[in-house]
């Protein structure tokens, strides 16, 4: 249960990150048809996505795939969704955030990536800073984490770079 219980948390978390800017619903989908997506895309991403990365030193150019296939997924939703589908900034917050949030809790080796966004984005100094709601393919996303590949200490991850690199407005071990 308490397994569970932590899944479900961390999706709850994951999914407010992603949406909370996002404006990904075009007009007023109902709670029903909202929790069927949600419901939806983590069944995907827990069955067909989580699992490739148990093994480690997955590929950058699977991930980005990974991301795309998830803004796919989300098109068996496009009456509620603007556009049609998640943006490739909503899909890469999604996962980028699920597998940070798993392997924190050591249930999967370090991710490729990090969740990009504003704040990240403004703590490592990059500009001009691209809002990653509005990512539309891993153009932009890519200049991020190819800035910080050239910033970071030699032997550091970027999935560690981030973690030490990121700060919520409170810190309490300061």
């Amino acid at each position: 249960m308490k397994k569970v219980f932590l899944n479900n948390e961390i999706w709850t978390l994951t999914f407010s990150a992603a949406f909370q800017r996002a404006n990904v619903y075009s007009n007023k989908p109902s709670d029903k048809q909202k929790s069927k997506l949600k419901s939806d895309i983590r069944k995907f991403i827990e069955k067909d996505i989580e699992p490739l990365y148990f093994y480690g030193n997955y590929e950058e150019t699977k991930h980005i795939e990974n991301i795309n296939k998830i803004s796919l997924k989300s098109e068996g939703h496009a009456d509620i969704l603007n556009n049609g589908k998640f943006n490739f900034g909503v899909s890469q917050k999604l996962l980028n955030l699920y597998l940070k949030y798993l392997w924190c809790l050591d249930r999967i080796p370090e991710p490729p990536h990090f969740p990009v966004d504003r704040r990240i984005q403004e703590n490592i100094k990059f500009t001009p800073i691209v809002s990653w709601t509005k990512f539309k393919d891993e153009i932009d996303y890519m200049k991020v984490i190819d800035y910080v590949k050239g910033i970071k200490k030699p032997n550091d991850s970027l999935a560690q770079f981030e973690l030490e690199n990121f700060e919520r407005r409170v810190r309490t071990d300061k």
